[in-house]
């Protein structure tokens, strides 16, 4: 769906349009602020992923103490959420926002995955239950989205052959069980709303239960800074061997990325992961 869903929107809140604007930072899908004659604003999205697995994410995460825009209706194609003003960015928003991670990752389960499938953009991810760590990050991470950027010609056959023979050693690379950790799934700064002391909202989640790592290396890799990590440590300990395991992990966000954004970079940054890590 490429246009305002107008009718359906009216029909979720009793309203009538009356200002719409669209909105930066959609990667994928596309999202609008909309103006109702009731005086209330709504965030209103559109896109290729199913957004009522979305609403359902977002209500996991509410339930769990994270900062969330209220789901007002939902559905496979269309998800609307109250508006969520933002600030700028500062340092203090940072720590904020690391500390807000690191109690997400306070809560734990006693298998990795999630009920049903999520999705970062386009991209499936599956969560099938599993209490082994390195074969859940090797065949249900890094194989599947290997797969799907081969599929779109946006990484060689050699560099999926070697994607695909670092899957092969995940238990000589990972811990065989770190505390499943409930995660963001897709944790950078377009995907909170700043506040004036806080961050108000976490956006466009697609959790999952894995190696709070893996959040931590996106977040690293994405652009958040020392002030994050700095108020991350303020709840909780990063272990030292982090920097051992951040290549691996991050190639996983690169592939994702070469999937999503073919004509980029990104398959050279996966390939310089798997330099770094000896594949």
């Amino acid at each position: 769906m490429s246009e305002f869903p107008t009718e359906r929107v009216e029909a979720a809140t009793d309203a009538i349009v009356v200002r719409l604007s669209e909105l930066s930072g959609g990667e994928i899908g596309r999202v609008w602020r909309a103006g109702l004659d009731s005086g209330r604003s709504v965030a209103v999205k559109t896109g290729p992923a199913p957004l009522d697995v979305e609403a359902r994410s977002l209500r996991v995460l509410a339930d769990h103490g994270a900062p969330v825009p209220g789901v007002v209706c939902a559905t496979e194609d269309v998800l609307v959420l109250d508006y969520v003003p933002g600030e700028e960015w500062t340092p203090a928003i940072e720590r904020a926002l690391g500390r807000r991670v690191a109690r997400l990752h306070d809560h734990t389960h006693d298998t990795y995955g999630w009920p049903e499938p999520t999705w970062k953009g386009r991209f499936e991810q599956p969560n099938p239950r599993l209490r082994d760590w390195p074969t859940f990050f090797g065949d249900y991470r890094l194989r599947p989205v290997a797969d799907a950027a081969h599929r779109r010609d946006a990484v060689t056959d050699d560099l999926h052959a070697r994607v695909h023979a670092l899957a092969d050693d995940t238990h000589t690379l990972l811990p065989d069980r770190p505390a499943p950790r409930l995660l963001h799934g897709d944790l950078w700064r377009n995907n909170a709303v700043p506040g004036t002391d806080d961050v108000r909202a976490l956006l466009d989640p697609a959790p999952w239960y894995g190696h709070h790592e893996v959040e931590l290396a996106y977040a690293d890799w994405s652009g958040l800074g020392d002030p994050f990590r700095a108020g991350y440590e303020a709840v909780r300990d990063i272990d030292p061997e982090f920097e051992t395991r951040r290549p691996l992990y991050e190639l996983y966000f690169a592939l994702d990325h070469a999937y999503h954004f073919p004509g980029e970079d990104y398959a050279r940054w996966a390939a310089d992961r798997l330099d770094r890590l000896g594949y």
